[in-house]
């Protein structure tokens, strides 16, 4: 079973024994025990379900009514028991019945023995999660998120580990709790962006918790700014100081109109906010209580300037709308007469209006938000041979004098930071820059959020609590990394000042908010505070209960690889382009910095390393400025974490990304664009590349790393042909048709080549070694090669434009790839196959491993000779005795003799013998068996010796030739002359004095001092009786010399491999001086 079909059966176990309990318990609550919540039960499920449940009931096959609830039921009950479910589930109802029926058709799949794809188990196992949060069973939607976590680690649960028992190596969810709706998945985005008047008209449009007063400065972090605003408002409004304008300015998101809210509830409703949060409030403001206040509100994206009707009248400006807000139908009399002509109203009317208001014992307060949004749509409006735009620009003119003039009344408006921000509009910058002045003369300029304050607000706004003791020792944990490491960081990180910064950003890293704040939130798509609380919460939802999360949430840990992610973050950089360089490189199962990670296995997987230094990357590669990207510095800073992420890991996965993304760019920083890098033209050069052709260039790599000296290399050969048969040493490199792994086609291609030869059967068996690789290094040689030669092709196309970045990687590219084939060429090959013999006489292989001998020695025929040296099977000398005798069985028992030419025959037909270096080596032993007195060698003529080497008689290494005429006997085995006794003289008598001597003759004529032999046709079998001659010359004190002629021909045409590979080699392999001819 595959790690994928293991881990979905254990989730979906797990979850289907949830899904029996939580089912039947919430129907019984609702519609009692015994047969009333069964029924209910029956009745939710289809026809043919019913069925079903039905034949397992008369199959007698469960023993409660519980067991028959099934995975495959839950989408039908929630779905058809909405009015119970619904309100559990809240806005994720819908999408529930669809996790349940996608998890109960790969159940089908699985149960049916079919295979279950990595993208479907993980979505299932996701959806598995979610429900299983919303059912509050959270021990086991850790366990299924461990599995599922797991199939990106190469299908091995991701836990916390049980060495994790300090709190600083623990995920971060152990010690911050997320709001529920975020830890179940039912927040809603618009959550973070509520509207001002959606509050004030309290019609449910806006969610409970901006709603209700206390709900919103609970989850409300009042930052010093916030806070000044709301007190300075408040003296105003008492009377006792504060501006009487005030401007809140940030960009988009940035928690202007979050003010105006706080601002609302504070006027309106400060009855319901906590105790703590009104007196820290009151006390900035140096007041006992809230003053009662007259509250108008003014929201330029829902007015409408063609007007509205409200309680029997008909608003049509802004004045009419404030005249309302502040006194109803009385308020609006004051100013009617200007609303329906639409000509503003004058400063005096208008400070009219406010003391109205007032009375005795009010003050009054105007919010005013995207007032930019208004003004552009007035334009439209004619009044009176003008616009009401320029109408409603007197009236705010009046308006900033009028509140400036009254006591007890102030104006907060909101403003962008630029009026591309809220309106694209051709008549926004002038409108904006009208606006500017306006205001520029009397307000007070506010932003309510400021640097490090955005981390409380997102903790608040995020968080329901944080162990704030765990914050600290996770800070000092991750300050303890950084002072080991503190030459691979960022200038910042070595100030003591981060170590707090990390404990008031937690359970966050700092790099993370500080990333989405500054370089996210100067894009002017992207709504700053909004849209980082919006983000994050995402994050968190899918991070929290994983055994894979780390002890602080980085930029890393931004899920790309998820869908929904993906969505969250393409609409919050409101660019389709981007999707393509996700689905690429960053989605999951098939994008490319997964499958890096589930090739590379061990930490790639278990930190997720390809994906998390991808995904900062990606974080990293936006910005509304130039600042684009991240240094390996910076990465390092935000993805190392203690006793996982290292820098070294960070750098090694960096090099691997470099070379496998499409849209990840390398030149100084690390940044994703838009467009693709030279990895995507280089994937389509290397597609167009032919297997067949990047093979030959193995093949030629092959030829080249093998070398040779004492053995002839043959590469890859087709056939037995391929490799002649005689004397000299050959090592036969097979190619990737017989690999190590591939024991059949190995065995047969070696008993082929070892019995045959292109004359016949194989004689010269011992003369052979074969190396053979892996398969799986030989593919990786092939595709290096069609790398390079994709690489080569993309250099010489003058047709491809490529940029200067672009060039300039090619060239680094192809200097390393150029010495990354032979390498790999190289190192494929680790097995040496030498032909040798069992005890038996069983013909069989020894496999000797060459790989540590190849990586030092420069060619693969020196690392086979060092290991066949290493392993006495490539000898330089030999013992003599074991010629005699010994596990060789050179010499029989029951002979007398042994011929030299088959003792030399027999080190290159008999497999089981070493392989000789040099014929010198058995010369010397013969000298030495001789001087020993193991053995005797005779020159014969037939059968009669003609010289004999013994112990007293010893041979030198020259008079020894390897011919039939040269035989090694035994001691005292060859027979010698038998000495012949002359017959004693006779003496006699004196025969008296002797004649005198005759003088000697002259000398005869010297006899023959030549001797030329022409032997016209001489045949192969002759050839010994050749030496033998050549021999007795010597013995016949000549000088002898010995000139061969030998031609070969055949009207045919001659065969020219047998000429090149085995006539020439013989040649060369002997050293022979040849004058060679042909035609």
């Amino acid at each position: 079973m595959s790690n994928v079909q293991e881990a979905f059966g254990k989730a979906v176990f797990s979850y289907a024994g949830a899904v029996r309990g939580y089912v039947s318990s919430k129907l019984k609550a609702e519609y009692g025990e015994g047969k009333p919540w069964f029924e209910k039960f029956m009745e939710s499920l289809s026809f043919q379900k019913q069925n079903n449940v039905r034949n397992t009931i008369e199959a007698g096959n469960v023993k409660a009514p519980e067991d028959l609830i099934d995975v495959t039921h839950f989408s039908d009950v929630i779905l058809r028991q909405k009015d119970i479910f619904k309100p559990l589930f809240g806005n994720q109802h819908s999408k529930a019945v669809t996790w349940a029926q996608e998890i109960a058709d790969v159940r089908h799949e699985y149960s049916h023995q079919k295979p279950v794809s990595d993208d479907d188990a993980y979505r299932a196992l996701d959806n598995m999660a979610r429900l299983l949060v919303l059912m509050d069973e959270t021990d086991k939607a850790a366990e299924v998120k461990a599995l599922r976590d797991g199939l990106l680690t190469g299908g091995k649960a991701t836990t916390v580990s049980a060495a994790a028992h300090d709190p600083a190596l623990q995920p971060w969810w152990k010690h911050a709790q997320p709001h529920a709706d975020i830890r179940k998945g039912q927040f809603d985005e618009n959550t973070f962006a509520a509207k001002l008047d959606d509050v004030v008209r309290d019609d449910g449009s806006a969610p409970l918790e901006y709603r209700r007063a206390d709900l919103f400065f609970k989850k409300t972090y009042l930052t010093k700014e916030l806070t000044a605003v709301l007190a300075d408002t408040l003296k105003r409004l008492a009377g006792t100081g504060g501006e009487s304008v005030v401007q809140l300015r940030t960009p988009f998101g940035g928690g202007k109109t979050h003010a105006l809210i706080a601002l609302y509830h504070l006027a309106k409703h400060h009855v319901d906010i906590e105790d703590a949060d009104r007196a820290a409030i009151l006390g900035a403001a140096n007041l006992t209580e809230v003053p009662r206040a007259r509250v108008a509100v003014l929201v330029g994206t829902q007015l409408d300037p063609n007007g509205r009707s409200v309680d029997g009248l008909t608003l049509r400006t802004l004045w009419g709308e404030m005249a309302y807000g502040l006194g109803g139908k009385d308020g609006y009399e004051l100013l009617r007469a200007a609303d329906e002509s639409g000509i503003s109203p004058s400063k005096d009317r208008l400070i009219e209006l406010f003391q109205v208001a007032r009375g005795k014992k009010n003050s009054v307060l105007i919010l005013m938000d995207e007032l930019l949004v208004y003004q552009v749509k007035a334009a439209g409006k004619r009044v009176e041979g003008t616009t009401l735009q320029a109408q409603t620009f007197a009236f705010l003119q009046s308006l900033t004098e009028a509140v400036a003039g009254v006591e007890g009344v102030a104006l907060v408006t909101t403003f962008p930071e630029s009026h591309i921000e809220y309106y694209d509009h051709q008549e926004a910058p002038e409108v904006f820059s009208r606006l500017e002045k306006i205001f520029g003369r009397v307000q007070a300029v506010r932003v309510p959020v400021q640097g490090e304050e955005i981390y409380e607000v997102i903790r608040r706004r995020l968080f329901d609590s944080i162990d704030e003791k765990a914050a600290e020792q996770v800070a000092g944990e991750y300050s303890r990394l950084f002072d080991a490491h503190k030459d691979d960081l960022p200038p910042e990180a070595r100030n003591a000042g981060y170590r707090k910064k990390m404990m008031r950003a937690f359970p966050f890293h700092p790099e993370l908010i500080d990333l989405l704040y500054e370089q996210w939130g100067s894009m002017q798509s992207f709504q700053k505070t909004r849209g980082v609380l919006r983000l994050l919460a995402r994050v968190i939802e899918h991070g929290y209960l994983s055994g894979a999360a780390r002890p602080l949430i980085s930029l890393g840990d931004v899920g790309l690889e998820e869908g929904e992610m993906q969505s969250t973050v393409t609409q919050s950089l409101q660019d389709a382009e981007w999707r393509g360089a996700l689905a690429s490189d960053l989605s999951a199962p098939g994008g490319r910095s997964y499958q890096l990670d589930k090739e590379q296995g061990g930490n790639y997987a278990r930190f997720r390393l390809s994906q998390t230094v991808a995904s900062a990357v990606f974080m990293a590669s936006h910005s509304g400025s130039d600042r684009k990207g991240i240094t390996k510095p910076g990465l390092n800073l935000a993805l190392m974490h203690p006793e996982g992420i290292t820098p070294m890991l960070i750098t090694d996965a960096l090099d691997r990304l470099k070379n496998r993304l499409y849209y990840l760019h390398a030149n100084g920083n690390y940044v994703f664009r838009a467009q693709a890098n030279l990895n995507s033209v280089l994937a389509d050069r290397t597609a167009q590349v032919k297997r067949e052709r990047a093979m030959e260039f193995v093949r030629d790599a092959a030829q080249k790393a093998v070398g040779g000296s004492l053995f002839k290399p043959f590469v890859w050969p087709e056939s037995h042909k391929d490799v002649p048969d005689g004397t000299g040493f050959k090592l036969v490199l097979l190619g990737p048709d017989a690999t190590v792994e591939d024991r059949e086609a190995r065995d047969r291609k070696l008993s082929v080549l070892q019995q045959n030869s292109g004359g016949g059967p194989r004689i010269h068996k011992n003369t052979l070694v074969y190396l053979i690789g892996k398969g799986g290094d030989f593919n990786r040689a092939i595709e290096a090669a069609r790398t390079l030669l994709a690489l080569q092709d993309i250099e010489k196309d003058r047709a491809l434009t490529l940029s200067p970045e672009q060039k300039a990687d090619l060239k680094e590219r192809l200097g390393k790839q150029t010495d990354t084939v032979p390498n790999l060429t190289k190192a494929a090959y680790t097995a040496l196959f030498v032909p040798t013999s069992n005890e038996s006489g069983e013909a069989v292989w020894r496999e000797l491993d060459i790989t540590a001998h190849a990586k030092t020695r420069p060619t693969l025929e020196a690392a086979v000779t060092d290991v066949l040296r290493q392993e006495d099977m490539l000898i330089s000398a030999i013992d003599p005795a074991l010629l005699l005798q010994g596990p060789w069985g050179l010499w029989p028992t029951d002979e007398s003799y042994l011929e030299l030419h088959k003792l030399r025959e027999y080190f290159t037909r008999l497999p089981h013998l070493p392989f000789l270096e040099a014929e010198v080596a058995l010369k010397g032993a013969i000298v030495r068996g001789i001087q020993q007195g193991l053995f005797e060698l005779g020159q014969f003529i037939g059968s009669d010796p003609k010289n004999i080497w013994d112990r007293k008689n010893p041979v030198d290494e020259g008079s020894i030739f390897f011919s039939e005429a040269y035989r090694l006997a035994r001691p005292g085995t060859i027979p010698r002359p038998t000495p012949v006794n002359p017959d004693p003289p006779i003496i006699g008598p004196d025969p008296g004095p002797k004649p005198p001597i005759a003088p000697p003759p002259p000398p005869t004529k010297r006899g023959v001092t030549y001797v030329r032999l022409n032997l016209p046709d001489v045949t192969l079998t002759q050839m010994p009786a050749l030496l033998d001659v050549f021999s007795a010359l010597k013995d016949a004190k000549g000088q002898v010399q010995m000139e061969v002629r030998l031609t070969a021909s055949n009207p045919a045409g001659l065969d020219q491999a047998m000429l090149d590979l085995s006539v020439k080699e013989l040649i060369d392999q002997h050293g022979l001086n040849v004058d060679w001819h042909q035609e």
